[in-house]
């Protein structure tokens, strides 16, 4: 009894406890929902249908399509704007596919591994086409090369062989293509659908036909809308709310955009900077004019870390810049140009002419590598090979016994020109240059390997030339740019508004840019590189009037502020923000109704083409099919090519309201082209228009029902 008396004394205590118990349970699995909600989100790309892509998925993606540029275009690296392209083009591919394949599991189109297969076979896809899957004689997709490296891949891997990094990246390039071509048999048969949608017949062909077979020439008296002063017409509220209402459906915002002003200050270099790139440049032409030999004027280029790489070849003109190949022609052997500078690039350049001489542009050459115990081996074998040539061998029963083909292939100078090449290489392109056809040369390389060179056709003599050029960007000192960014910084730590900015900043020298309609999808503000953390500032974390903090961007060569001056939504644009372009709408309107009220009465050519500001002209080739573009007015006519197809030859037409005018004229002339009338085409022609100005409606549709979000400005 005791021990439910104190039971029942602490009972509040115990139920508190419990309850709180109960409660840190409960929280706790609500805690971690909400941790895995956030994570979730954080990862958050975009959303397309309801469906999230996550960065992990995305990332992928766009390193499978980078990996395909990298392979086809054969490079390793990608500059930004190179590298938005890509992003762009991965969210794009990917959001269509999406639209597409939820459309096509409701039609019930699927795409099989046989068709697949069909398309790898025969190479049609872009994707194929890569140096990777091309035969290396004929230069075309080889489905034979994709097989044998399949096979090979299949074997390594299975015997469990460490495979090469560059075998990893190609077997995943193909597995990538193969999702590629499934993607794009499946839109391809979504559109072949949608095009048997659109048909035409025998009255629309014949219509269409006559609109473009049938020309007019026509003598025309254009009275521009601009002859008519602005305060000659009003324009009140009440037009402005009335033409917003009418044309409300133009007006639509179809994503969230943002409205900024912006100070962007671009960092150049100062006076001093440029004194002291001068005086560089003064010293390194000294040098290059000291240097005695190919070797010495190198090293030169490379110490004052010249733009242009020097290898000691011989080039055409197109291997170098244009400021430096429009010198070497009147240049003298052993001369050095004095420095200058080209605006164009912000460089200075100079240049030494080290050798000219007539080449050939192109040498097909054949070669045996000779193989022995060590050097004197391999020199008695190089000799042997030469005596052996010099008396009629045939060359590739030579190569056989070093177990060499011995084949032929053609060299190009743009092969190499804008290569950088080390000493051997140098030596290796100077003496096939060199040598004419039908001789044979021994080539001791510095690496101790012997080459035995034969050139059998030289083609296409041309003017090359050595040439030491020392090209050096004009850059702003660290002192430059640390006296400009203070002098910025102050300004914005002195400006916090909008306001305050506008009204200081050209005291300060700087310019406030309205910038309107700003995207998430635009990578920056601007077009200025490295912007992203301004455009995330704009998007995450601004408020109407909001000033941002002060950015360092492009290629730390940009300081950046901007400030938030507007959110349009989703939906409709207000009629506010569209108030001057609908103001300027209807006065153009209310200036061509004005015109056509003076002259809607002249009955004849003679009467127009004598009316105030009356611009006579020739008209030709007018059609039906085509707006008349009327040089006076600067304007694409539709009304003028409508009216002239049904006016009589002779006939004047009376005065017709255009887009940018009044027009009045005669006809006076009307003529049928040589088209012959083709009933099958004009209907396929048609139906095709049809199909493609619908294929693109229709993507936009899907697009908006699919209420597609893009925050890849998160990420990247």
């Amino acid at each position: 009894m005791a021990a439910l008396q104190k039971i029942r004394n602490k009972g509040v205590l115990l139920v508190t406890i419990i309850a709180v118990a109960l409660f840190l349970f409960v929280a706790g699995d609500l805690f971690r929902g909400v941790e895995s909600l956030f994570q979730q989100s954080s990862q958050k790309v975009g959303e397309v249908g309801g469906k999230t892509v996550n960065i992990q998925d995305f990332q992928k993606l766009m390193e499978d399509t980078q990996n395909y540029y990298e392979l086809a275009q054969q490079k390793s690296s990608f500059n930004e704007t190179e590298l938005n392209r890509i992003k762009d083009e991965a969210w794009q591919t990917y959001v269509q596919q999406q639209l597409i394949e939820k459309e096509c599991k409701e039609l019930g189109l699927s795409v099989s591994d046989d068709e697949i297969s069909e398309v790898i076979k025969s190479g049609i896809s872009h994707v194929l086409q890569v140096p990777i899957f091309m035969n290396q004689q004929t230069g075309r997709y080889d489905y034979t090369t994709v097989k044998a490296f399949l096979t090979e891949y299949d074997k390594m891997k299975k015997a469990g062989t460490p495979l090469p990094e560059e075998y990893e990246k190609v077997y995943k390039y193909y597995l990538f293509a193969q999702r590629q071509i499934r993607d794009q048999l499946l839109v391809q048969k979504y559109q072949v659908l949608l095009s048997q949608c659109f048909l035409s017949n025998p009255v629309e062909a014949k219509y269409a036909f006559d609109g473009r077979a049938e020309e007019s020439e026509i003598l025309l008296a254009a009275i521009p809308a601009t002859s008519v002063k602005d305060d000659a017409v009003k324009v009140t509220d009440e037009d402005i709310k009335a033409k917003y209402e009418e044309d409300k459906q133009k007006y639509v915002q179809y994503i969230e955009t943002r409205d900024v002003k912006m100070v962007s200050v671009a960092v150049t270099a100062s006076n001093e900077d440029k004194k002291a790139a001068e005086a560089e440049m003064d010293e390194a032409v000294k040098k290059l004019a000291e240097a005695t030999d190919n070797a010495t004027a190198g090293n030169v280029t490379r110490q004052y870390t010249s733009l242009i790489p020097y290898s000691d070849v011989m080039k055409t003109k197109d291997a170098f810049p244009s400021m430096i190949s429009a010198l070497i022609d009147s240049m003298a052997v052993g001369t050095v140009k004095a420095p200058a500078f080209d605006v164009m690039t912000n460089t200075y350049y100079t240049c030494k002419l080290l050798a000219k001489t007539m080449q050939p542009d192109s040498v097909l050459f054949r070669q045996i590598g000779v193989i022995g115990k060590d050097e004197d081996d391999i020199a008695k074998k190089a000799d042997s090979i030469m005596v052996a040539l010099n008396g009629g061998a045939i060359f590739k029963e030579i190569a056989k016994k070093y177990n060499q083909v011995g084949d032929s292939t053609w060299i190009s100078t743009n092969q190499y020109e804008n290569a950088q090449l080390d000493g051997d290489n140098a030596l290796y392109i100077n003496t096939l240059f060199g040598m004419g056809a039908g001789q044979s040369r021994k080539l001791k390389l510095t690496n101790g390997s012997t080459i035995i060179l034969q050139v059998m056709k030289t083609a296409h003599p041309v003017e090359k030339y050595n040439v030491a050029a020392i090209v050096k960007e004009l850059k702003f000192s660290d002192e430059t740019y640390n006296k400009e960014y203070n002098k910025f910084a102050s300004f914005v730590a002195a400006n916090t508004t909008v306001e305050q900015i506008e009204a200081n900043a050209a005291k300060s020298g700087y310019t406030v840019r309205p910038l309107d309609d700003v995207a998430a999808s635009d990578h920056g503000i601007a077009n200025v590189g490295n912007t992203r953390d301004a455009l995330k500032w704009v998007f995450d974390e601004a408020k109407v009037g909001d000033v941002s903090p002060l950015y360092e961007c492009g290629s730390n060569d940009h300081l950046l502020l901007v400030a938030l001056t507007g959110i349009n939504k989703e939906g409709f644009r207000s009629m506010e923000k569209m108030k001057d372009d609908l103001a300027a709408e209807i006065r153009n309107e209310k200036k061509v109704e004005k015109l056509y009220e003076s002259v809607k009465n002249i009955k004849t050519f003679a009467e127009a083409q004598k009316v105030k500001d009356a611009v006579v002209d020739t008209i030709k080739h007018i059609s039906f099919a085509a707006p008349a573009y009327i040089a006076s007015t600067g304007a694409s006519e539709p009304l003028v090519s409508a009216v002239a197809a049904k006016t009589a030859k002779g006939a004047f037409s009376g005065a017709v309201k255009g887009n940018a005018g009044v027009y009045m004229f005669q006809v006076t002339n009307k003529n049928k082209t040589s088209e012959k009338f083709d009933e099958k085409g004009e209907k396929a022609t048609i139906a095709m228009n049809n199909y493609r100005n619908a294929s693109s409606t229709v993507i936009n549709s899907l697009y908006l029902k699919a209420k597609v979000k893009d925050l890849r400005y998160k990420f990247f």
